[in-house]
């Protein structure tokens, strides 16, 4: 019986890692095909009422736990942190920069989370090779920033919205990290659902606040609600609930995998379909960026596997 346990515990851990690996590289292109149609922050605010409102009507039909006491400070890290920030953030920035650009730069994440580690949280021992890493990572970021097009005048991408795309690359990283040290939830997917819930009018708010209108319902093409059907169904409901589940059972050197597939699902969407074109120099930041998520992630599950070896780890 513990073995057939540990079997579909191995399943879910597996299935919960394609769903963030693969519909999450493709989100942002999804996102890139609403945000043309309806205001970014409304759409998100949309997205994120509709999943949540299927979420806690199924847990509340199987009768899932509600979040005790303490267990809502995860929930309200989701809701403010990794879905009104982070993901309005995301859904912002997809009007003004390609969807492929989008992921790799929250490819940066795992550095980011490595910084807040060393400053504050102090869960793992940092190493050379990943202040060399979060270095190269700051480079790879500055030349996709200032890249130019073809006259060296413009800018190919909005330097603004870059900055606002990393402040919320920023802010999921605080949220990941605050959720691996806060309560755990009874039920995960309960917690999850209530936090998109929440977020969605603190959106929704935000979007009236800087101007957004909603346009009316018969103007909007169909590739619009397919996109957000695509992103309530399979990058909220699948993905963030896999991705938050993983957060609380996984360690960080193995979750961090998830930033190094998903700039390549997004590359070859936005290339592929969305037409995307880069200079040069955003070439090589994004070449940067990729390589070291890639050596930061095998650096970490090497040191784990280490530490696990010699007893000190067990996950």
């Amino acid at each position: 019986m513990p073995q057939i346990t540990e079997e579909r515990e191995n399943i879910k851990l597996i299935m919960a890692y394609l769903a963030t690996y693969f519909i999450w590289g493709s989100t942002a292109f999804a996102i890139s095909i609403v945000v043309k149609h309806i205001p970014p922050l409304h759409s998100s605010s949309l997205r994120y009422f509709g999943a949540g409102m299927i979420i806690v009507c199924w847990c509340a039909f199987r009768r899932y736990p509600l979040p005790k006491g303490k267990e809502w400070i995860n929930t309200f890290i989701m809701a403010i942190f990794l879905l009104s920030i982070s993901n309005s953030s995301t859904s912002w920035a997809c009007r003004y920069v390609p969807s492929s650009i989008v992921v790799v730069i929250q490819s940066v994440i795992p550095l980011m989370m490595i910084i807040l580690d060393r400053v504050y949280f102090h869960q793992e021992k940092q190493t050379l090779v990943n202040y060399v890493c979060v270095t190269a990572g700051i480079i790879g970021v500055i030349l996709i920033i200032f890249s130019r097009d073809l006259s060296g005048i413009k800018f190919m991408i909005s330097p603004l919205a870059v900055s606002i795309l990393m402040l919320g690359s920023f802010s999921w990283a605080i949220g990941s990290m605050l959720i691996k040290i806060s309560p755990k939830p009874s039920s995960n997917l309960y917690s999850s659902g209530i936090a998109m819930l929440i977020s969605s009018p603190v959106q929704i708010t935000a979007g009236t606040a800087i101007g957004e209108r909603m346009p009316s319902l018969m103007s909007i093409p169909l590739t619009a609600y397919g996109g957000i059907f695509y992103l309530i169904f399979m990058g909220s409901i699948l993905a963030f609930c896999s991705y938050s589940w993983l957060a609380v059972v996984e360690p960080p050197s193995r979750l961090g995998s998830i930033s190094f597939v998903n700039p390549l699902v997004a590359l070859f969407l936005g290339v592929t379909f969305g037409k995307e074109s880069f200079n040069d120099q955003s070439v090589l930041g994004t070449a940067i960026i990729i390589f070291v998520t890639l050596m930061l992630w095998m650096n970490k599950i090497t040191e784990h596997n280490e530490r696990t070896r010699r007893g000190v780890v067990r996950c």
